[in-house]
């Protein structure tokens, strides 16, 4: 069966091709139910199980490592698979999982190593699925439309991240949790069948073994590619810093300056919003700027951010400040994704597309909850105003990997569509 290739494909909504719109269809729905049962899990083990808080911290922190690990034979597996089919079998595994945990606790037989499980079943199918759908998207998506289809994504993952939680705490404190995991199961299960409609394309030739050269075959590109591997080190410097921020970020609010949990629930959801308008504007910026002026440009802006948080005062205005600083932070950050998932998809060869966002996701899960628990020793140790500080420095501190000199390898400027509705793709 010869594969398709995006110039053969009917174009689609925003001329990105019926098969994009498909699997962006699959994604929206199962991104949506997910975003509502956020904090499902742990909210499960206290209430259900009666967890101590050192179990519902292993839960994280057991998902993650565990997943990292498992997830790093399967990139050349999804390597060599079909991806259509790959993604599909992540999305039932995922149904399946969720949906055993009401199943369980109806017939009183729910435990705690069932809640680790299914939190590394969820963290493992999420990393396949990720280079899976990568992989998908460049085979069937036009080089010069591919900054419009990671901005399509991306603007789904603001605007669930931004509504999803609100909603699914109000579920939560409706129907509980329990509830909002079945939501997302059903979700997951939507996803595997919407994703039967994609146009399917033959596995991908990577070698057969678990060879050590074909399991680090994605680092060994990566650090190996000399536009990749300084924003490689940016992005784990970058994502550890705003993780290590994170949890800091909600005792500073919610303990310093006495912000109540509403306002708290308006600081994280509100900003979202930012991070939403700056995936629309994503491919014009590359368009007016260029790849490299994008990434370094506001690559650089979104490193500033964090530091000004640490000095905000109690008071009124101090709910408004952190709102609007956060706001301009994922501005930045949301013009900055899109813009550089296609400069490592056009980076990365065809036959090695699973493995590099495989190694890419795995060693963001392994080092963020690192810089998760640094942080909160900084904070114990010291204050956690002083540890967000040093979140920020941490931040500001990725910048020199961006790309200031010379040219960018793989930088090709992406031209504007020809046809002004193909810009209407990143729209959302």
């Amino acid at each position: 069966m010869s594969a398709p290739s995006a110039t053969e494909l009917k174009p689609g909504h925003g001329g990105l091709g019926k098969d994009f719109l498909r699997l962006w269809q699959s994604y929206t729905v199962s991104a949506a139910g997910s975003a509502l049962s956020v904090g499902a899990l742990p909210l499960i083990a206290i209430m259900v199980l009666d967890a101590s808080p050192l179990q519902v911290s292993l839960l994280a922190a057991i998902g993650a490592i565990s997943s990292a690990i498992i997830a790093l034979p399967l990139g050349n597996l999804v390597e060599r698979s079909e991806k259509r089919a790959t993604m599909a079998i992540a999305d039932l595994l995922q149904f399946a999982a969720l949906a055993g945990v009401p199943l369980a606790a109806a017939l009183d037989a729910l435990t705690y190593p069932q809640l680790c499980v299914v939190a590394i079943v969820q963290t493992s199918c999420t990393i396949v699925n990720s280079a899976a759908s990568q992989a998908y998207i460049k085979h069937v998506v036009a080089p010069e439309l591919r900054t419009s289809a990671n901005a399509r994504l991306d603007t789904v993952n603001w605007t669930t991240q931004s509504a999803g939680p609100p909603a699914g705490g109000a579920l939560i404190g409706v129907a509980g949790p329990l509830v909002t995991l079945i939501v997302d199961a059903v979700s997951f299960l939507a996803s595997a069948v919407l994703l039967r409609r994609l146009t399917r394309f033959p596995a991908g030739k990577a070698k057969e073994g678990r060879s050590r050269r074909e399991l680090l075959a994605g680092w060994t590109f990566i650090l190996g590619h000399g536009g990749l591997r300084p924003l490689y080190l940016n992005a784990m410097l970058f994502g550890g810093a705003i993780m290590w921020s994170s949890p800091i970020m909600a005792v500073v609010m919610l303990k310093d300056m006495g912000a109540t949990p509403l306002e708290y629930g308006i600081a994280l959801g509100v900003p979202c919003l930012g991070g939403l308008l700056g995936a629309t504007l994503s491919p014009k910026t590359v368009t007016l700027l260029g790849v490299q002026r994008a990434l370094l440009v506001f690559g650089a802006a979104r490193t500033i951010w964090i530091i000004p948080m640490a000095f905000v005062g109690p008071g009124p205005s101090a709910v408004l400040a952190i709102t609007s600083i956060d706001f301009f932070l994922l501005l930045c950050a949301g013009i900055f994704n899109p813009i550089f998932a296609t400069y490592r998809m056009n980076s990365t060869p065809d036959g090695l597309m699973a493995r590099v966002g495989t190694a890419w996701s795995v060693s963001s899960r392994t080092i963020q909850p690192l810089f998760i628990t640094l942080g909160g020793m900084v904070a114990t140790a010291s204050t956690s105003r002083r540890s967000l500080l040093i979140a920020g420095v941490l931040c500001l501190g990725s910048a020199p990997f961006l790309p200031w000199r010379g040219r960018l390898p793989g930088d090709v400027h992406e031209p504007a569509p020809r046809n002004p509705a193909d810009r209407s793709g990143a729209a959302g």
